[in-house]
């Protein structure tokens, strides 16, 4: 390498598509995972124009379309199958709507990556924390032992729990259990009159909800949510136990559980934490789920992630146009101005995404009757609004906040 590179701490999706983007800027690329083998688990993704726009931008839409499928309308009803709100979604050529495998997604990244000749991938390679030297003109990742790994900038990109931010924020406040717990999982196949491919539906109960899509030809992702004591667990028939919490819900949903492998069926409870006032310090900052996790009720962690990788290789990137190694005040800078171009927009989708799950999980009965009434009756104006201006964001149009 020419140049002495940027530090990805984390290769899950957010942190392989900041390397990527800086790559694609010119800007050499060390991408440090804890794990010996890179993978990802998980269930389904929604990719939303506003992160499908910037992979596409990567080269990556043909590779995507192979894995994915296309999201063509969305709903929103009741437990008991009525839907108060049913739309058709606008298909755009470089920023389509798809659903996804998060695996899939991950092994896209992963492959563009490796391929990449401004990219290096360091497994094994679990970061604790991290040393700073301006006047060294760079900082060093440091593992176990003596391992560590030296670059110009770190980007922590190791998520909830992440060591970089840790460091950079001691003391802070474990993350915020919100209440309900989720489970997620993946049919076989799946085939049923009830529901049909292009949907993503979401259906709300009392305490309860559950939603629905495609992810390709043969296979749905599902999703459902109960409010739960934080650390419960499932007993020894996750699906009988599923059928009959969710046994007012849509005979098609119930048969989506059933057409599961009990072993592929994820639960985690849900977590996030406040917005952050201040992300990074120096040449050290952070991205994704290590910045803003945020509840899964909008569909945007992911989405979110490569967002700002995106804005962090318009900030960044910009300073390897001549192939030397950028000075270490014009790092700071950057890394600044790609935090202000971040953090308005993330914060807004952390709240909306808590407020979204607070009133999805209200349980009492005249909650749950207002809840209908204002789904029913509010202008489908306001409602294109919101979705708008969720996925209609283009990292572009803010990527030079000075």
């Amino acid at each position: 390498m020419v140049s002495e590179p940027v530090v990805i701490v984390g290769a899950g999706i957010g942190g392989l598509s900041a390397a990527l983007c800086l790559a694609q800027r010119q800007c050499p690329v060390v991408v440090v995972e804890r794990f010996a083998e890179v993978r990802e688990v998980g269930a389904g993704i929604l990719l939303g124009p506003n992160a499908s726009r910037v992979l596409y931008g990567c080269g990556l839409g043909e590779a995507l379309e192979r894995v994915s499928a296309p999201m063509t309308r969305v709903g929103i009803g009741a437990d008991r199958g009525e839907r108060f709100v049913e739309k058709e979604v606008e298909e755009q050529a470089d920023a389509p709507f798809r659903m996804v495998h998060r695996a899939q997604l991950h092994g896209v990244l992963y492959e563009a990556v490796i391929q990449h000749p401004l990219v290096e991938v360091e497994l094994g390679l679990p970061v604790q924390g991290f040393e700073q030297d301006l006047e060294a003109r760079g900082v060093r990742a440091l593992g176990k032992g003596l391992t560590s790994r030296w670059g110009v900038a770190l980007v922590g990109c190791d998520g909830l729990h992440s060591a970089v931010r840790t460091q950079l924020h001691p003391g802070e406040v474990e993350p915020v259990y919100h209440g309900y717990t989720c489970w997620r999982g993946i049919t076989s196949t799946f085939e049923h009159e009830g529901f049909s491919r292009g949907m993503l539906l979401e259906l709300q109960g009392r305490g309860l909800r559950a939603g629905m899509g495609y992810i390709d030809e043969e296979r749905v992702y599902w999703w459902a949510t109960a409010n739960a004591p934080q650390g419960e667990h499932d007993g020894e028939d996750v699906i009988e136990d599923l059928q009959r919490r969710f046994q007012a819900f849509p005979d098609y949903f119930r048969a989506m559980i059933a057409a599961t492998p009990p072993a592929q069926v994820l639960r985690n409870d849900i977590f996030d934490r406040p917005p952050l006032k201040r992300w990074g310090e120096k040449n050290v900052t952070l991205l994704g789920d290590a910045a803003h996790p945020m509840a899964p009720n909008l569909g945007q962690g992911a989405c979110s992630a490569i967002e700002d990788a995106a804005m962090l290789a318009a900030c960044l990137g910009e300073l390897w146009e001549d192939g030397a190694t950028p000075q270490p005040e014009e790092v700071v800078a950057s890394s600044r101005r790609y935090e202000a171009g971040r953090q308005k927009r993330t914060a807004t989708l952390q709240r909306l995404s808590r407020r979204f799950g607070t009133i999805g999980q209200l349980e009492h009965p005249l909650a749950v009757w207002m809840r209908e009434q204002a789904m029913r009756w509010t202008p489908r104006a306001i409602l294109d609004r919101q979705q708008a201006a969720i996925w209609d964001y283009r990292v572009e149009m803010d990527s030079d906040p000075r």
